[in-house]
């Protein structure tokens, strides 16, 4: 893509002293310009879309969107450019444009004015009317502002052969969106539109060759555009305007970075260098955001040379990185921690802890540089119901951020519709609900450092599947108003069932020597897994994704169900001691009568019926029964114990 010899794409003329090929050299743009270049030399009207608001690298300098359009068309070889929005109507950027079309179009100066109807016979209004005429007619700025009266003159702009044109729709969606009413109005823009894109004719351009005359239609976001425009239809191509590329980041930063706070006192060398840097670390920005950036590091008065820090703060604002002031110590022991609240799961709880220590030592296998945007850990837990998956992540969370609240579970058997994964996101624009956000995104921009849990997801709709593999990957999701959530310093945690309904017979029963070490769970389920993610599912990209972080949850044991009872008789005391009351519990005869009922239909239920309804029912009812019938004064000392008779056991006083 190349300037005109005479003048330079932007408007300004070339310097005599540069020769065309040295032109062409340091000639640089953004990579979607050079597509929608191509695509009107192949006689196609254009859908610009996607980041759209932002400053667009234009021969070595970043312009507004506008005027990098503008200086395309001219490039291109268009006499006139036209340009329409709703605020200014039409409008033509260059003088000379308007006055060539008005020549072609037949003097057609005013349509508006054409259109004002003459007032009924008789009317009292007629002078009113007569004298707003002669104002539109007399206007030196009239403009063509209603989208009727727009699309009325843009078919003799396109269909005439003297001068090549260009017609420039920005917001189109507003015009005719599909979150539009579909009236009589609205249909009657669609048909001109197509009528346009059809009969749309070749025209002389700048170079006197012939030039397609163009329709280029700018929103967001295509799927705001019917279908009818921009599908199938083979006079139509749709360009994304995508976000910066690593290499347009640098190019501007290297020219900004002086404004940055510290910035003025890095020498040349350094400067490229720290250009770089945040280059990568800016991914997924435009250039506004750049912008913002540099408001971000004179307020904080964070140097550029703290590049990382700097992006935290932009981010995620005055938040203060939990990872970074997580205790030494308590990062030591925190298996130890978290194998208190989760019993007889040693494998979960040390995968869980390795990750902890990574984070805080933050040594990986990624630059320093780098965009570094995965989530903190991302786990993957299987194995029977009701042996402490979700009871992990709640440890978790409760231990790295002093908070189990910084826990969100969302069940996944709510995202089983196709059209759920809508829900996590936000719905598109002109869809019922689009204002509100989806409920991850929202979760996540305010709380970035929290513990995530998709709960049992092989009950999801295979398509929030693609949602899953964007967080993995990337990082970051962004919703339907364009607002990116990021996950970089966020613990994901996706749990399942998967392969439990499938154990062997005998796999868990009432004798210990019938069940298999914990060697042989661990290849059973992973086997499902494995099978569930690339058979059932067909997505083995995201079995690679996970790699170490599948971790197997042990079936449920004897010796695991008897600490567990220790818990929460344990429990139960300390809450009895607040209230007054010293309980003590016939500990070993209460562990084996939980046991032998757990383990009598194999534990399929898992620990959950250890506390409800085994210990509620045969232990706490008892003893609150008892306080209530005998009412007895605070630092009684009540014994729990049982007798000849099955449980529920039995409540008295204990006489010194």
């Amino acid at each position: 893509m190349t300037a005109h010899p005479s003048e330079h794409p932007s408007g300004h003329p070339a310097e005599d002293s540069l020769g065309q090929a040295d032109q062409e050299a340091a000639f640089s743009a953004a990579p979607w310009l050079a597509r929608a270049y191509m695509e009107i030399h192949r006689r196609r009207h254009l859908i610009l879309y996607g980041n759209v608001e932002d400053r667009i690298l234009w021969d070595n300098d970043h312009v507004p969107f506008r005027h990098a359009v503008r200086a395309l068309l001219v490039t291109a070889g268009f006499l006139a450019v036209g340009e329409y929005d709703l605020v200014d109507g039409l409008t033509f950027p260059d003088p000379r444009s308007e006055q060539l079309l008005r020549r072609h179009l037949g003097g057609r100066a005013d349509p508006a004015a054409q259109d004002v109807p003459d007032p009924p016979r008789g009317s009292r209004a007629g002078g009113s009317v007569d004298r707003l005429r002669r104002r539109v007619q007399n206007a030196q700025d009239v403009r063509v502002r209603a989208p009727a009266e727009m699309l009325a003159v843009a078919l003799p702009m396109l269909t005439q052969h003297e001068a090549a044109t260009a017609l420039v729709m920005h917001a189109a969606d507003l015009v005719i969106g599909t979150g539009l009413p579909a009236g009589d109005e609205y249909r009657s823009h669609l048909a001109h539109l197509r009528r346009l894109f059809a009969e749309a004719a070749m025209a002389t351009a700048v170079t006197g060759e012939e030039l397609h005359n163009t329709v280029i239609l700018v929103c967001h976001d295509i799927v705001t555009l019917p279908e009818a425009l921009c599908h199938r239809n083979p006079h139509v191509a749709a360009v994304q305007v995508g976000l910066p590329d690593s290499a347009e980041r640098v190019n501007y930063l290297v020219k900004t970075l002086p404004r940055f706070h510290g910035g003025d006192t890095l020498a040349p060398e350094v400067l490229h260098g720290v250009a770089a840097t945040i280059g990568n670390l800016t991914e997924g920005m435009s250039i506004t955001e750049i912008d913002a950036l540099r408001a971000t590091s004179l307020t904080a008065r964070l140097p550029v040379s703290s590049a990382k820090e700097l992006i935290v703060r932009h981010r995620f604002g005055l938040r203060e990185d939990p990872w970074e002031r997580l205790d030494q110590d308590k990062v030591a022991g925190a298996e130890k921690i978290l194998g208190a609240r989760v019993i007889g799961q040693p494998a979960a709880v040390r995968a869980v802890a390795d990750v902890l220590c990574n984070a805080r030592v933050g040594i990986g296998f990624t630059d320093e540089d780098s965009p570094a945007t995965r989530p903190t850990g991302v786990f993957f837990f299987v194995g029977p119901t009701g042996v402490g998956k979700t009871e992990l992540a709640k440890a978790l969370a409760s231990l790295v951020f002093d908070d189990e609240a910084a826990l969100r579970r969302f069940d996944m058997s709510e995202f089983s519709q196709e059209h759920a994964s809508e829900r996590l996101t936000g719905a598109p624009p002109g869809y019922v609900g689009h204002e509100q956000g989806g409920v991850l995104t929202n979760w996540v921009r305010e709380r970035p450092f929290s513990v995530i849990l998709f709960d049992e997801i092989e009950k999801a709709n295979p398509k929030i599947f693609d949602k899953f593999l964007q967080i993995i990957d990337d990082g970051r999701l962004t919703d339907g108003q364009g607002r990116t959530a990021y996950f970089s310093h966020s613990i994901v945690i996706f749990t399942s069932n998967v392969g439990a309904g499938d154990l062997r017979p005998g796999i868990v029963g009432p004798a210990p020597a019938a069940q298999p070490s914990y060697q042989q769970v661990e290849a059973h389920f992973r086997e499902a897994v494995e099978t569930y993610l690339t058979r059932e599912l067909r997505r083995p990209e995201l079995l690679g994704r996970l790699g170490n972080g599948v971790v197997v949850f042990d079936i449920l044991r004897p010796e695991m169900i008897g600490e567990i009872v220790d818990k929460f008789l344990d429990q139960l005391a300390d809450s009895a001691r607040r209230k007054g009351f010293d309980v003590v519990f016939q500990r070993g005869l209460i562990k084996r009568e939980v046991v032998a009922a757990v383990m009598k239909d194999g534990a399929v239920l898992g620990a959950r019926q250890i506390r409800s309804p085994l210990l509620e029912r045969w232990v706490r009812t008892p003893l609150t029964r008892w306080i209530i019938d005998n009412a007895p004064e605070p630092g009684t000392r009540l014994w729990v114990h049982g007798d000849a008779s099955a449980p529920p056991f039995t409540v008295h006083p204990v006489v010194e």
